[in-house]
Formats: structure tokens, C-alpha cells, sequence
């Protein structure tokens, strides 16, 4: 073949291996683009729900005593699974799994005990002088 005996063929296949490398790189690129932002999507809803949390509790505290809030998390296609730790240091820690917790600080300290709330539960938030949180 005359193409082989001047290198063309070679240089041809090296050039057309360099182009496949390229696309491929760019898929894989892709790839982990995608999965960092479904990544950092779960990290926002559950930031939203520890946020829904504070607000729910700030709002107990501000509205006096006998006030009550339920609140509840959502399930199926939008269900992120976290754990929330409501501390008497006026804190909501939200941990979403492999992640760093998120801390959101309450305007009030007035919470009798520590809580630990689920991402698959309902919860009633009531202020009977002191903020106390039941799964209902």
C-alpha cells in the first residue's frame, strides 16, 4: 500500500486516536459535571429543610406560649435523606450523609433539651414556655 510507505496510514490512525481521546475525555467531563450538580442539588434541599426547621421553631418562640407548628418533609422524587439535631446552643445542624453538616443558627435558646429529627418524619413544634419538638 503507498499510503503505508510514506507513514500517512499511521499518521491518520494516531490522528483520528486523538480525536476519540478528546470525546471521550469531554464525556467523562460531562459525566462528573452532572453527578457534582445532582450532588450539590441534595445539598441544597436539604439546607431548604433545615431552614424549614429554624423557621418553624423561630416562629414557635416569636408567636408565644400555647403556639404549635407542625411540619413535614418532602417524600418520593424529592425525598434527601438528613438528620437534624436541634440543640439547646441555638443551633439546627443538618447532616446529609459524606457531607459537611450545615449549622443554621434560631434566635432563641430557649429549647429544654436536645432533638434529633429525621428526614422521614412529621414533627410538631410547640412553645409551652419552652420550645419542645414530637414526632407526630
Amino acid at each position: 500500500m503507498e499510503l503505508d510507505n510514506r507513514g500517512l496510514a499511521s499518521a491518520e490512525l494516531l490522528f483520528v486516536m486523538l480525536i476519540a481521546l478528546i470525546i471521550i475525555g469531554g464525556m467523562v467531563s460531562l459525566i462528573n459535571t452532572q453527578m457534582d450538580n445532582t450532588q450539590t442539588g441534595d445539598l441544597g434541599v436539604a439546607r431548604i429543610q433545615g431552614e424549614k426547621i429554624a423557621t418553624a421553631v423561630d416562629t414557635a418562640y416569636k408567636n408565644g406560649k400555647g403556639y404549635s407548628i407542625d411540619i413535614s418533609f418532602p417524600s418520593g422524587e424529592n425525598f434527601v435523606n438528613f438528620t437534624a439535631y436541634v440543640t439547646n446552643d441555638g443551633y439546627v445542624t443538618v447532616v446529609y450523609p459524606g457531607k459537611t453538616p450545615m449549622k443554621i443558627k434560631l434566635t432563641t435558646t430557649k429549647i429544654f433539651t436536645n432533638y434529633t429529627l429525621s428526614s422521614s418524619n412529621k414533627y410538631r413544634i410547640v412553645n409551652n414556655g419552652n420550645i419542645t419538638i414530637t414526632s407526630i
